[in-house]
């Protein structure tokens, strides 16, 4: 008989299914024309905030100069960066001189591009990153045959665990069986593509009030209680895929990864 449990959505982040904080270093190839990219604006932002959403057909960068600056520097576009327009959006009448706007433009404009044709290293970067902390390593580094460049590093702070060496399970990954329902999930072993188990979104009216764990039937190794275990672990491997790309975006522009996702200890 198959194993399940229900629990609100308010009780579905109980501190008990947090792992330890982990400290890894993630480092990234960058090209030579990032270093000095943004030496001519690096007055301007104390503590930078950049936000890069390439869309198919808008794109965005924005920055802030820092977190809670009410200036909001942008490039936006439809289709390519080359058509890119740019804006200062702020409650200060003249945030900047005139010069100094050039020359936030010149970088932004530069950034965009540059970010534009490294789009796919960006993406396998992020990857490479959160498979190897998923794997248990304390540091990502660049695999052979990457093209050649400086080699800068970030540290960043995860909860994603350490694989239990101990569990019959030790990576389990979660997937969407059909795009269309967002609200069903499925926890697949990722050595051998076993389905462990499903997760599923109990709504009102479409807001979601609860969430169902449901062991698969042919599963005598799992119990409800390692589902959402499981599905913790993919919620920090999201967010630190999040972490890992912004503090790529930040270096490919040439800026220092941003507190928002460095770690200290």
């Amino acid at each position: 008989m198959s194993q399940a449990v229900t629990v609100r959505r308010d009780d579905d982040v109980a501190p008990s299914l947090a792992s330890p904080w982990r400290e890894v270093r993630i480092d990234f190839v960058v090209p030579e024309s990032s270093a000095a990219a943004a030496a001519d604006v690096r007055r301007l932002l104390p503590e930078p905030e950049l936000h890069w959403a390439p869309g198919l057909r808008r794109g965005t960068l924005a920055v802030l100069p820092h977190p809670a600056a009410l200036t909001r520097v942008l490039l936006s576009w439809e289709w390519t960066v080359a058509a890119a327009d740019f804006s200062v959006h702020s409650f200060d009448d003249s945030p900047f001189s005139a010069d100094e706007r050039a020359a936030l433009e010149s970088w932004l404009r530069g950034a965009a591009a540059r970010l534009q044709l490294l789009d796919g290293a960006l993406e396998a970067a992020v990857e490479r990153a959160v498979t190897d902390v998923a794997s248990g390593s304390d540091r990502s580094a660049p695999p052979a045959g990457v093209p050649d460049g400086p080699v800068v590093g970030a540290v960043l702070g995860t909860r994603v665990a350490v694989p239990d060496a101990r569990s019959a399970h030790p990576r389990v990954d979660v997937a969407l069986p059909d795009g269309a329902d967002p609200g069903w999930e499925v926890f697949v072993d990722a050595v051998d593509g076993e389905r462990l188990g499903y997760r599923r979104t109990l709504d009102d009216d479409g807001e979601p009030y609860a969430f169902s764990y449901l062991v698969a039937d042919h599963v005598d190794d799992v119990s409800p209680d390692d589902l959402r275990h499981w599905h913790d672990q993919h919620i920090h491997r999201q967010l630190l895929a999040d972490d890992v790309r912004q503090a790529y975006v930040h270096l490919l522009a040439g800026l220092d990864a941003p507190a928002s996702v460095t770690y200290s200890g």
